[in-house]
């Protein structure tokens, strides 16, 4: 038996060959030696049978199927195979059986929307795959309920912005920014983790241009960290403080650096969002203010995009401040740097 070949029974744990004895449990489709079946006489999943477990193979087709189905069309995620909703985002997720379909979608939650894609609606515009501007496959919730599938042109609009004015205005990344904010609109749910946010905190917000936010957040993230700074300096050097108490340095150390670490999560869950407010607001002012053509899209580009000087610029003055504090610890705290580092 072909199919089984290379997955492992679960008595002896040994692959199957293709000249194996095999038999397979009625119930739920698991393979065994034939020796192995008699060995036991009863199926290795027969207290999970009343649950609805079947068997998934580990290799074959079968199995590169069902790792393909799993991985999902909407966020990317790649979820246990034979999964029937994706873990992270909730989209049904399509079976092997269904790839030869024209969308490839299972229509489990709901209809596919009627509009395919590469059509046309007056009411959306020319959305086709050929025209320029942004296509993306997204996923929004019906009046019933259910799950939708549809696409979502260079026309149709996001939270009331068309697709393509985001497309212009966000610069690098638009796909995953479009997706983000398209879910956004559609379950009111605005938070989603953002790594880049949460590994480069204020950094990432001045790289999007949020200045207000991202000024605030660096003064905040250094301000935290001037206690544990602090500290370093009355250990290495206690002359530098003279006669100033500095008992409450460890524990206001202490209490900067969970600060930080509760800053670093709040910036990952919402700076997506905050980014989406702020676009919206930028967009809509632009697009009073110039009407539909070459002026409005070079406006939208040259007020959005990215600045990676400004986050370049945060990490120096980081880098900087951080440098002052190693001279003020004195010649000990750096000798010790250095002998570490092996220098």
């Amino acid at each position: 038996m072909a199919r089984y070949t290379g997955n492992h029974c679960p008595v002896c744990e040994q692959a199957f060959t293709d000249d194996d004895d095999i038999v397979v449990c009625p119930d739920c489709g698991t393979p065994y030696h034939r020796a192995c079946w008699q060995k036991v006489g009863a199926c290795m999943h027969q207290s999970e049978h009343a649950a609805g477990f079947e068997w998934k193979p580990e290799f074959g087709p079968e199995a590169e199927a069902a790792a393909h189905a799993a991985i999902c069309p909407n966020c990317g995620t790649h979820n246990e195979p034979g999964s029937l909703r994706c873990s992270h985002c909730g989209v049904p997720l399509p079976r092997p059986e269904d790839a030869g379909r024209e969308d490839g979608f299972r229509q489990e939650s709901g209809p596919i929307y009627a509009r395919k894609p590469g059509s046309y609606t007056p009411e959306a515009g020319q959305n086709s795959r050929t025209a320029p501007g942004p296509h993306i496959d997204a996923y929004g919730t019906g009046a019933d309920g259910a799950i939708y599938r549809r696409e979502v042109g260079p026309e149709d609009p996001i939270d009331g912005i068309k697709a393509k004015h985001w497309a212009v205005f966000l610069g690098r990344s638009p796909m995953y920014y479009l997706m983000q904010f398209f879910r956004m609109s559609e379950t009111k749910h605005r938070m989603t983790f953002s790594f880049s946010a949460f590994f480069f905190g204020p950094a990432y917000l001045l790289y999007r241009k949020m200045w207000k936010e991202g000024i605030l957040t660096a003064l905040l993230s250094i301000l935290l960290s001037l206690p544990g700074l602090l500290e370093v300096v009355a250990y290495y050097n206690p002359a530098f403080f003279g006669g100033f108490p500095v008992g409450w340095l460890p524990w206001a150390s202490t209490v900067g650096e969970i600060a930080s670490w509760a800053l670093r999560v709040i910036l990952a869950l919402f700076s997506v969002s905050w980014y989406e407010k702020r676009a919206k607001s930028r967009i809509e002012t632009i697009c009073a203010q110039h009407p539909e053509g070459p002026e409005r899209s070079e406006t939208l580009s040259r007020t959005g995009g990215t600045n990676i000087l400004a986050a370049i610029l945060y990490f120096g003055i980081v880098g900087l401040l951080e440098v002052a504090f190693l001279y003020m610890a004195g010649p000990t705290f750096v000798n010790l740097l250095f002998y570490n580092m092996g220098l």
